[in-house]
């Protein structure tokens, strides 16, 4: 087996270990708590070929977004429980324990050792749509921090790992899973399990303290403290005890002034809004925190009258939400961090909406909760809408790619923007030449859709990319006797379809050319008297992608046809091969390592292909094992610039029986240059 060969082998080895299989998230059980936007296929345009929908514009079709408000009411209980829109705040919901970890759950101690079991426990529980994590810090009476501790994102992340093994251990000892679900330390927010290591004074401190816990991001933050409390010594070991104080009035302020206890007061959407309330029996809350907007998609009715579904991304609303584009990695993808760096970052969600009282309550940026509420004159109809063949892209390289759409028979659409033909044969199929006129973005293109006398608006996204490059390269090229410099051009372009023939397994964004020209600098050694001659190389490859997408954003592997023309003084060595290619964001694992480098902390791309060359073009000229094996990389300053660099091997090996001279120039070579995508 020679050189070249073994390169094959290990090339396709590294392709086999890198395809991602993909688990899809077990979201069931969430999914029965969302309605579904379609109760029976029967009623709506769906079918298994037609499954990806358009959506209703919202505020083309009547809906009006008020202010957000900040909803609050702490005239529950006399004051002793404060509700910030649908989350309660009080002694139950709000409270810390000392505790010896063994006594936390009647069941704990079968997951723990002996020792474990006798550690003093801080275990606390805070309502976590309020803040997740933060600086806890114990606060004495006259305002002294007598100790902090950090309770950090992967310090809450590992809580909950925690929590999870403990569940399974005890599971697996025959306690039945109803029991750990949320009961004891199993129902808290977080827990510090061995006190003492922590460094808490809480053996050396006589006077009363409460808990902070503060969540800072940027200028924005949260806050919640707790009611005052001692410690209780008994004689085999100290607890937590709520130390009674003076009735306190309940009070709150809004932007820093004395405020209603019950209202829901306008907020400003570009600037930060200020709270602070102090409950009856001593906690108190404070925020200073912006609203993050609500980045609605979609709404439309259900089968049920009293409940629509909504649709957005980015921000989650508390309650029940269903991510509609959930991540899609294997365990060992993550582990390895192979994670892809390009693409749609948006994570969409749907939730429903009642009707009678439409309204969600979103987390603010860094704090804080707030109200959006919905007037709508119109709910778009479930049944109208319009569904997209399964094969519809989510990219594109041209304006006016044909989209295939199915609609109710009944129903008239049209657009605006390009234009709509229908299916001669079938009343409810039709194509859609999208419009997307912005390279480099999301573009967004409507259709209007009569349906049953009403009118909707909808619409659909697809990304606009670039399906050329051209680029300048410099090269040195190590080979057993010389150093070569070389200069180079290449240029790669990607079609969208085969001569306007749109099939999604032969011609739909599966085909691209390469054309790369590169010329020595310097004049390598001929013979041995000492001619030299400059080497110069031209290639043009035909590549088909297994997968359809854009080039710089969707992964892909594929095969390659390469033609190579030699000239080398008097010999030339025109050659046909081929290879495998493969192409993908970089993982992110990487990616993580070149961003600490300012110069790179841009997107980037990788690929890497193999090409042997087996076949030649001139019968006087004989070829031996010439191959090629590049990897290369971009950094895309922008959407249109971009740097980049590479490495590889490559040999030239072939001899002409014409001339009786023979080639054989093996070179290790790195490249770096720039380019336009256009």
């Amino acid at each position: 087996m020679n050189s070249a060969q073994h390169l094959v082998l290990t090339l396709g080895l590294i392709l086999g270990f890198s395809v991602q299989a993909q688990e899809i998230p077990d979201t069931s059980a969430a999914a029965e708590e969302i309605p579904a936007p379609q109760q029976s296929l029967l009623k709506s345009a769906a079918t298994k070929d037609y499954n990806k929908p358009l959506y209703f514009d919202q505020l083309d079709n009547g809906l009006l977004l008020p202010p957000m408000e900040l909803e609050y009411d702490l005239t529950l209980e006399k004051g002793q429980s404060l509700k910030v829109g649908p989350v309660l705040l009080n002694d139950k919901t709000f409270n810390f324990s000392l505790i010896p970890l063994g006594k936390t759950h009647p069941q704990i101690s079968k997951a723990l050792t002996s020792s474990q079991s006798g550690q003093m426990a801080l275990v606390m529980t805070w309502p976590q749509a309020l803040l997740k994590y933060g600086t806890l810090e114990m606060i004495s009476r006259t305002g002294n921090v007598l100790w902090k501790y950090d309770i950090s994102e992967s310090a809450q992340n590992s809580w909950i790992n925690q929590l999870q093994q403990w569940r399974t251990a005890l599971v697996t000892n025959s306690v039945p899973a109803s029991q750990v679900a949320s009961s004891g330390i199993f129902g808290s927010s977080y827990a510090i399990t061995d006190v003492k290591s922590s460094g808490a004074p809480f053996a050396n401190t006589k006077d009363t303290f409460r808990f902070c816990i503060t969540q800072q991001d940027g200028r924005n933050y949260s806050k919640i403290c707790s009611q005052w409390y001692g410690i209780q010594r008994g004689e085999e070991a100290m607890n937590l005890a709520r130390v009674r104080i003076d009735a306190v009035n309940p009070r709150v302020l809004f932007n820093n002034e004395e405020a209603n206890l019950h209202q829901s007061p306008p907020v400003a959407a570009d600037g930060p809004t200020s709270f602070f309330a102090e409950l009856a029996k001593g906690e108190t809350y404070e925020f200073i925190a912006a609203p993050n907007k609500l980045q609605l998609m979609d709404i439309a009715d259900t089968a049920n009258p009293k409940v629509m579904r909504i649709v957005g991304y980015d921000t989650r609303p508390l309650g029940k939400s269903l991510i509609l584009n959930p991540e899609q990695y294997t365990k060992l993808t993550k582990m390895l961090g192979f994670e892809d760096t390009i693409g749609d970052p948006r994570r969409f969600w749907a939730a429903a909406l009642k009707t009678d009282e439409p309204k969600v309550y979103l987390p603010g940026q860094g704090g804080g909760i707030f109200k959006q509420r919905f007037e709508l004159s119109e709910i778009p109809r479930r049944q109208s809408r319009v569904y997209l063949n399964k094969h519809t892209p989510p990219g594109t390289y041209v304006d006016g790619v044909k989209l295939f759409g199915r609609k109710q028979p009944t129903a008239v659409v049209t657009s605006s923007q390009n234009s709509v033909e229908m299916d001669d044969s079938d009343p409810s199929l039709f194509m859609w030449r999208f419009k997307a006129t912005e390279r480099g973005e999301i573009n967004r293109s409507y259709l209007n859709v009569e349906f049953e006398g009403k009118t909707y608006k909808s619409y659909f996204e697809i990304y606009k990319g670039y399906p050329r490059e051209l680029s300048a390269r410099l090269s040195m090229a190590k080979s057993s006797s010389d150093f070569i410099f070389m200069g180079e051009f290449a240029y790669n372009q990607w079609f969208e379809d085969l001569f306007s023939w749109t099939n999604y397994y032969v011609s739909r964004q599966r085909w691209g050319i390469s054309l790369k020209y590169f010329r020595s600098f310097n004049e390598l050694k001929v013979s041995t008297d000492g001619r030299t001659a400059p080497l110069d190389v031209l290639t043009a490859d035909l590549k088909y992608r297994f997968t359809p997408g854009l080039w710089n954003r969707d992964e892909t592997v594929g095969l390659l046809g390469s033609y190579q023309n030699v000239n080398f003084d008097k010999l030339k060595a025109p050659m046909l091969g081929g290879g495998i290619f493969w192409a993908r964001s970089m993982p992110k694992v990487f990616d993580d390592v070149f961003n600490l480098v300012p110069l790179f902390k841009y997107p980037k791309w990788v690929d890497v292909e193999f090409i042997y060359y087996s076949s030649s073009l001139d019968s006087n000229v004989k070829l031996n094992s010439s191959m090629s094996l590049n990897f290369h990389g971009k950094v895309l300053w922008s959407q249109s610039l971009f740097g980049e660099a590479g490495f590889g091997i490559k040999r030239y090996a072939f001899t002409d029986t014409n001339l009786n001279q023979k080639a054989d120039l093996n070179t290790f070579y790195g490249t770096v240059g720039v380019g336009l995508n256009f």
